[in-house]
């Protein structure tokens, strides 16, 4: 029987909020016959006895398999040479390469690198920090010596994320106080080096009662931690981005007012703080009546580069906040990873969904199906307080709406009810997008399409019956990364012009550190705080919070490795180095649709940190330059311009969005319309490089770029060109009409990457 279109109007639309963690293998394109990627050699013995062999001869006897010693890119081909394990090498090569290989005596066998998860748990790996001998960890320090500025809900001092161990004490600069309570005062350290709470009236508290604050500050910045799961599920080690960065911490929550913030935002500019992380947000304001816009603006002027959450209004167009130029603007990206839980109905459909509750072995076999949302009120298709009342639930599986309360509430409503199992169903903006939360009774989250197919069988069999069964963690899921249904997406309403988000992070089902026990308590994974260890409780979560954390980590990383970049630097060399292509090759896709992305919900593309720290090439921009672009908006005089710059200023010279040096470029054109946009390139390369440009055109738009070849002879030399766009024929854009291309600078070891957007 066909599926009963009536069914969606029993999913009230979820607004999430804008209070927005991730952890696995390195985020790459498909490797083609060309494509770099580590391969393990074996070869025979040299003649020389291998015991007696000099390490500097066993070197060169593996190097003698190699083509030559170096990448294009300067890049190291070997990784690691072995003597007790093995005889033989990794190193980085291409398959032809590897084939060429089999003809050299001496040569025995080769195989890719593979990757394993059991240890990590799973976003460092997955974006490539931890990747061999030249890793970015390894060469940035992990971030030693930065200080994360995190505006939130607080922290939580003893959780074992924010440990100390072996990390110095924060640099001369530092000039913040960690103001933790009597009973916390121990737990202020070289880790947790500032802890303010700016809400709360006297006594205020530093101390996260809400979990957003602890999580996110982990996902940033959180030290190792062996072991760390959820219920028994992803076990591993749980590391930040950048775990050897200091943290200082800001209590702005709850309420997350703008006074509360700009205080927040005064705090760490005069404490000297970094960077600032900060995952709030709100619907559309004018900026000048903007606290994270005002603050950030002044962590600008100071060098502190802002890196905020898009929003979780998405899939629904023009839903973002804080999307100004000077702020790394991030978006959410589901990952690869999957605590599966199965669905399997009385006539033998599966779906596959999540759980972090995975009982072993399941409770939930041929139970009764139970649906409160016939009666077609908020309370009950959302399973909230109360909604049983008038349903046996007792030992039967109920389906519930996700909306309105937590889904682990929901669960609890249910347990309370008598009820033993529960199917969680997204609502049809949530589409695809599903996360493993921590029930205390067997769960399955399913996605929307799954969802109204279960409601069809609900109504069209006499006994429904389902079954819950369990797989525990699996990765390398099909397709990733995607866009996260919920990620929030442009155009922007308010900012003139400037494509946002900037780009997008992992923000599906992040494991990060938690204040409290989650789950049954046979299956938490606590320690006894009363013998002073610190607390090891982590959670899944999901949100634009938990990818703008991903990112502020990486650019901690970056501040590390290049003191001297500004933070435009910083931001440029995140978005132009940004992948548009999934694992598999293909465009990065919508959990929304199924179909690949909008320009408007990936930005540049998801980030790419190892290629982010050498970008060759950075679009720079100060203070200054972004005052001409704010007396250009629309309506904004002097005296809203002087609100948000914190300086004299009179808007005599005014300029649009377009002529903001961004890494990326989007107009509004009209038919037959000529269209030029000047940007400028600073040389943070090799001193002398060329780079010649590489342009995809937006279908029908005409790309011209003048020069076309840009010749560098030193550092930080910088030098501009010109995109010329021609609008091909008469026939206008339609309204809602985008056309999407691309330009490159490409070099023998860089390929600096911006996006071409024309809208009408």
């Amino acid at each position: 029987m066909a599926i009963n279109t009536n069914l969606c109007i029993l999913f009230p639309f979820l607004f999430l909020t804008s209070t927005t963690t991730v952890l696995s293998r390195p985020l790459l394109p498909v490797t083609s016959v060309n494509q770099t990627q580590v391969y393990i050699v074996h070869v025979e013995h040299p003649n020389s006895p291998s015991d007696l062999l000099h390490p500097a001869d066993r070197g060169d006897w593996y190097q003698s398999f190699l083509p030559n010693t170096t990448l294009d890119s300067g890049k190291p081909r070997m990784v690691y040479t072995y003597s007790a394990a093995m005889s033989g090498f990794a190193a980085l090569l291409t398959p032809n390469e590897v084939s060429d290989m089999e003809s050299i005596p001496g040569f025995l066998s080769a195989w890719p690198d593979h990757n394993l998860h059991l240890r990590t748990t799973y976003t460092p790996a997955l974006l490539g920090l931890d990747e061999y001998s030249s890793s970015l960890w390894q060469s940035s320090d992990k971030g030693e010596g930065i200080i994360i500025g995190v505006i939130d809900t607080g922290i939580t001092p003893d959780h074992a994320s924010f440990s100390d161990v072996g990390l110095p004490e924060p640099p001369l600069k530092w000039r913040g106080r960690c103001e933790l309570p009597t009973t916390y005062a121990a737990y202020c350290s070289n880790k947790l080096i500032g802890a303010q709470g700016l809400v709360g009236g006297a006594g205020k508290s530093p101390i996260d009662t809400n979990g957003h604050g602890t999580h996110v500050a982990g996902i940033a910045a959180g030290s190792p931690v062996d072991g760390a799961n959820v219920l028994g599920q992803a076990r591993g080690t749980a590391s930040g981005m950048a775990p050897r960065a200091h943290i200082a911490s800001y209590r702005v929550c709850r309420p997350c007012s703008d006074s509360n913030i700009i205080m927040g935002f005064d705090k760490a500019i005069t404490d000297g703080v970094d960077l600032v992380q900060i995952s709030i947000g709100g619907k559309n304001r004018p900026y000048d009546t903007n606290g994270v816009v005002i603050g950030s603006f002044a962590a600008l002027s100071k060098g502190i580069l802002t890196i905020n959450s898009a929003g979780n209004d998405g899939p629904f167009a023009s839903m973002l906040d804080n999307d100004v130029p000077w702020i790394l603007h991030v978006g959410a990206a589901n990952i690869d990873r999957r605590a599966t839980a199965v669905l399997k109905l009385g006539n033998g459909m599966e779906f596959v969904g999540m759980s972090a509750y995975q009982p072993d072995p399941s409770t939930a076999v041929d139970l009764p199906l139970v649906y409160p949302g016939v009666n077609k009120t908020q309370e009950t298709l959302s399973c909230q307080k109360g909604s049983m009342t008038g349903f046996n639930v007792t030992g039967k599986m109920v389906l519930c709406g996700t909306g309105y309360i937590d889904p682990t509430a929901k669960a609890e409503v249910v347990k309370e009810a008598g009820g033993a199992a529960i199917v969680m169903m997204n609502q049809p903006s949530e589409a695809n997008t599903i996360n493993a939360d921590p029930y205390t009774i067997p769960a399955v989250h399913i996605s929307f399409d799954d969802a109204l197919k279960v409601l069809n069988y609900f109504e069209t069999h006499k006994n429904p019956t389902g079954t819950i069964s369990f797989r525990g963690t699996e990765y390398g899921i099909r397709p990733s990364p995607t866009v996260a249904s919920f990620s929030s997406r442009g155009p922007s309403l308010l900012n003139g012009g400037i494509l946002k988000p900037d780009v997008i992070a992992p923000g599906v089902n992040i494991l990060s550190a938690w204040p409290v026990a989650v789950g049954p308590a046979d299956k938490q994974n606590l320690t006894d705080d009363t013998a002073k260890e610190k607390k090891t409780t982590f959670i899944f979560h999901k949100g634009t919070s938990m990818a703008a954390p991903h990112v502020s980590g990486v650019a901690a990383l970056l501040k590390k490795l290049h003191p001297d970049w500004s933070p435009a630097a910083i931001k440029s060399s995140i978005m132009t180095s940004a992948l548009t292509v999934d694992r598999d090759g293909n465009p990065i896709t919508d959990d929304a649709s199924g179909k690949p992305a909008s320009i408007f919900a990936v930005g540049a593309g998801h980030i790419n940190p190892p290629s982010a720290r050498d970008p060759g090439l950075v679009y720079n921009a100060s203070t200054e330059d972004y005052i001409p672009y704010l007396c250009g908006l629309r309506g904004y005089t002097t005296r809203k311009v002087r609100k948000i710059v914190k300086m004299p200023v009179k808007c005599k010279e005014k300029k649009g969005a377009e002529e903001v040096n961004y890494p990326a470029i989007q107009v509004a054109m009209v038919a037959a319309t000529n269209k030029s946009v000047t940007r400028y390139v600073t040389n943070v390369g090799e001193a002398s490089s060329s780079y010649t440009a590489d342009v995809v055109e937006p279908t029908g738009v005409k790309v011209k770029v003048n020069p076309t070849t840009l010749q560098f002879t030193s550092f930080g030399e910088e030098q501009s060109f010109v995109v010329q766009l021609n609008l091909a024929g008469t026939k206008p854009l339609g309204k809602k009409e985008v056309r999407v291309g691309r330009l490159k600078w490409v070099s023998g070891k860089h390929e600096v990457s911006s996006p071409i957007v024309v809208t009408a």
